[in-house]
């Protein structure tokens, strides 16, 4: 996307929405071109959050077999849709 000053003015938070979603905008002022583009994203921030337990796995197996295979069909069926 190519604007000049002016039109940046008038049009900032559309302008600025479309940088913010990847587009690279050209602003054109004075004769000179000045490009805006977002920095790549962190690793963090692209870290999909997973469902944890936090016990042990096997202490689960022996205080509920039936709760244990239902989470485990879950998961496989989790893993299967990645």
């Amino acid at each position: 996307m190519s604007v000049t000053a002016t039109q940046l003015r008038k049009e900032l938070f559309t302008t600025l929405d479309r940088a913010v979603q990847g587009e690279t905008v050209e602003i054109t002022y004075k004769g000179t071109t000045i490009l805006l583009k977002t920095a790549g994203t962190s690793k963090l921030a692209r870290a999909v959050r997973r469902p944890t337990i936090l016990v042990n796995p096997d202490e689960l197996v022996e205080s509920n077999a039936s709760l244990m295979a239902e989470l485990e069909a879950k998961w496989a069926q989790e893993a299967d849709t990645l």
